[in-house]
């Protein structure tokens, strides 16, 4: 019985882990299969502990990554423009996505960074707090943890059409 608890505890310890990664979703722009390392439009991934599924959650070898995959990963940033991956998935093409806290803001020049990657907020971007209300950009501060979806347009640049408070 105690083998079992302690089982379900660290299961559960290891789906929270997860859930609360950083997380970052694009078009692979670099790779370097022998580092087992890639890029993400300037953002270094360090893929070498992760575990990578295809479209159909099929086991994938890091090693199989290729140019213009695009992929989710999630892991924890360890610098600037820097993830560790703990999971990788290869998906069908959707908008860039960046998931983690605030390191810096600049209200006036509607720019947010997350771990040295810029976030440029459009004017017209929707800005989500707490229970879905929409809220100025002036109301984020340093060290939320926000979602931003939008395109990538530069070497870890990312402009924004959405951004939400987690």
């Amino acid at each position: 019985m105690k083998r079992i608890v302690t089982l379900v505890f660290v299961l559960v310890f290891v789906i929270s882990g997860i859930c609360l990664a950083d997380e970052i979703k694009g078009k692979v722009s670099a790779v370097d299969k022998t580092k087992k390392m890639f890029q993400i439009s300037g953002v270094t991934i360090q893929a070498a502990d992760a575990w990578a599924e295809n479209e159909q959650d099929y086991p994938l070898a890091v090693t199989n990554i290729s140019l213009g995959d695009y992929l989710e990963v999630k892991g924890k940033f360890t610098g600037s423009s820097e993830i560790k991956a703990v999971k990788i998935d290869r998906k069908k093409p959707e908008c860039g996505v960046v998931k983690g806290k605030i390191t810096s803001i600049g209200a006036k020049k509607s720019e947010i960074i997350i771990s040295g990657i810029k976030i440029k907020v459009l004017a017209d971007a929707w800005l989500e707090g707490p229970n879905h209300v929409k809220i100025p950009l002036e109301l984020f501060a340093v060290g939320y943890s926000v979602e931003c979806r939008g395109d990538w347009t530069g070497i870890s640049e990312l402009t924004a059409f959405k951004v939400t408070v987690d």
